[in-house]
């Protein structure tokens, strides 16, 4: 084969990463497989029509939506346990966008949602082919965590009047508890006795026996219930016929007025897509040892989207349960996901009648025990003894989500999370580095009091990135350290081993410390320089003024300049004796570059320490 053609195959199999697994496919792994995809079902299915609901779409829309989901991410998704369906979240968050635009249950309530579905995958294949996996980084993991608890009650609330047989009313949190408080008298009695049971055989299935399908034992025991003592008739409401059969993909003709009111809502969904799904997908690949791309996860989550609005579902997300129940279950690839896929569709063609009798009921108390797991007080407790603004940025999200609409909350906690990162990243943090006694390793003195500093020589690091809101602080810090000092400084040494980047403003702070020190007649030093600080000093001009000799590989080189550069020989034995034989190369280096009359006086050291070695 010619050599031009190689790339194509890695390439094709960079961004359908089924062109690497399933060739490799083992024999052995299909019966676990086939086990995890069966159980991945048996969660999806009741789970599914009760989050169609929360998107206020029909309940056979799960059957079009979760399907494609699942296959769509197995093709271009990178994480194997992983699995991609009906979300309550991603379903909570569709509903607030498009029940701005249109009344729910009608045909162009549908059509949006569909639209919306589309949209969210777009922009989650775009970010990925822009390599833009580490977005979620800049979600607080305390915003989200407040964010997701937030979400989860007011799930809950919602589905508390399907439980009591009595109207759920509109609104933020505050407001549907409020209507369901004025409401209460009104409870249907058999509704509230049906939707009882269930939460009661949910939480004792989940709690004693966790290996069993809770969702779909309590779907079962719903319908025979249902059936037995005639609930309809009854009074209780029940999910009704169910089409059978899947939707044919059809393109969801809005309007371009439609598509960019449902822009705002299309990125926050696809931006708490991905920060839901990158931690488990990530725990996935350290527990089983294999690599998980984030680029192509954003792939593979718009891939599903796109997949599930085009065939008319609604937007999908990952799932932690059904992902859990996927790899205890024995998932070593992602065919578990493509049978769950398969099983989901027989389900869909063929036995949807099975479900005419299920009370709404049963499905709000599936509803109600699948969220709770979501509600994170318990860490938001923790948060408050660990960190106290950490605490506030939970409090803040969760706050938010329980009095907003679901947009204006997640708006307000990306906000709150940008803003709370330029604050921490704000703060001149500086670290006074002394050496380790009898070793060449230079740390935070407050941290270590007894490593020993060099009177004269103020060695210093920046315990945060240098960029413009925090530049100014360090220069006021260096100062500040100098002024304070009990012995004259005659040297300033600046570790930028923790800038990685430099901006404008940061590089001329540096420049202006120069001139300042220069002033004061005292020597700025550089050390762990990096390229692009560097460069980015050299095109500011901050090389010239700081001096290209005041650059140094580290501390033991810079140390040992200063002490030659103030003849301090006893300083010069001490550092070198710390760094042992490797310290006379270091030194008889520096003698090359060392005047005249301070060339015997190296040499003198040398001998001694050489002779001290051997």
């Amino acid at each position: 084969m010619d050599n031009k053609t190689n790339p194509r195959p890695s390439l094709l199999v960079r961004y359908l990463p089924i062109l690497d697994w399933l060739p490799k496919y083992q024999r052995t792994w299909l019966r676990t497989d086939l086990i995890a995809g069966l159980t991945v079902v048996a969660l999806l299915i009741p789970e599914g029509m009760a989050y169609a609901q929360i998107a206020g779409m029909p309940p056979q829309t799960a059957f079009y939506a979760a399907p494609i989901g699942l296959l769509a991410f197995a093709i271009f998704g990178t994480s194997r346990q992983l699995v991609v369906a009906v979300s309550a979240v991603i379903a909570t968050m569709s509903f607030a966008t498009v029940s701005l635009i249109a009344a729910p249950e009608t045909p162009e309530f549908i059509l949006l949602t569909a639209a919306l579905a589309i949209l969210a995958g777009v922009i989650s294949i775009l970010a990925g082919f822009l390599k833009l996996g580490r977005i979620a980084q800049f979600f607080s993991e305390s915003v989200l965590t407040g964010f997701i608890t937030g979400l989860a009650l007011v799930i809950m609330v919602k589905q508390v009047p399907k439980l009591l047989g009595i109207e759920g009313g509109q609104g933020n949190f505050w407001e549907r508890l409020y209507e369901i408080i004025i409401h209460l008298p009104e409870t249907s009695l058999p509704t509230l006795i049906t939707g009882v049971l269930c939460l009661v055989l949910l939480i004792a299935l989940e709690h004693y026996f966790h290996k069993i399908p809770a969702a779909l034992v309590a779907l079962v025991f719903g319908i025979l219930i249902s059936i037995i003592f005639g609930l309809e008739a009854r009074g209780v409401e029940i999910v009704g016929e169910i089409p059978a059969g899947l939707a044919p993909p059809k393109w969801p003709a809005v309007g371009l007025q439609n598509w960019w009111l449902l822009f705002p809502g299309a990125l926050g969904l696809a931006l708490v897509n991905f920060a839901e799904a990158i931690g488990p997908s990530r725990s996935f690949a350290a527990t089983h040892k294999y690599k998980m791309d984030p680029n192509q996860e954003l792939i593979g989550l718009g891939a599903a989207n796109f997949g599930a609005g085009l065939f008319q579902g609604f937007p999908i997300g990952s799932s932690l349960s059904k992902s859990a129940a996927n790899d205890r279950a024995g998932a070593h690839s992602q065919m578990s996901a493509i049978i769950a896929a398969a099983v989901t569709v027989i389900v869909a063609l063929f036995f949807t009648q099975f479900f005419y009798a299920l009370p709404e009921a049963v499905l709000g108390a599936i509803v109600i025990v699948a969220v709770s797991g979501m509600v994170k007080l318990g860490k938001i407790k923790r948060l408050s003894r660990v960190r106290q603004s950490d605490f506030v940025l939970a409090i803040v999200a969760l706050l938010a989500v329980m009095t907003f609409e679901t947009l204006e909350a997640l708006l307000i906690s990306v906000i709150v999370s940008l803003f709370a990162l330029v604050l921490r990243t704000s703060q001149p943090g500086l670290a006074v580095l002394g050496r380790v006694p009898g070793r060449l390793i230079w740390n935070d003195i407050r941290r270590y009091p007894e490593n020993q500093t060099i009177p004269g020589l103020l060695m210093v690091r920046p315990l945060n990135v240098v960029f413009f809101a925090n530049a100014e602080g360090f220069r006021e810090a260096i100062i500040t350290e100098m002024t304070s000092s009990p012995v004259p400084i005659k040297a300033v040494c600046l570790d930028l081993g923790a800038t990685t980047d430099l901006d404008v403003p940061g590089a001329d702070m540096l420049t202006e410390l120069a001139e300042d020190l220069h002033r004061r007649e005292i020597r700025l030093m550089l050390m762990h320089v990096i390229t692009p600080v560097r460069q980015m000093l050299d095109k500011v001009g901050a090389i010239n003024k700081i001096g290209p000799e005041n650059l140094f590989i580290g501390p033991p080189e810079a140390v040992l300049e200063y002490l030659s550069s103030q003849s301090d020989a006893a300083g010069i034995l001490e550092l070198l004796r710390s760094g042992a034989s490797s310290a006379v190369t270091l030194l008889q280096a520096g003698m090359s570059t060392a005047p005249a009359d301070r060339q015997a006086e190296l040499a003198a050291i040398v001998e001694s320490l050489e002779k001290e070695i051997t």
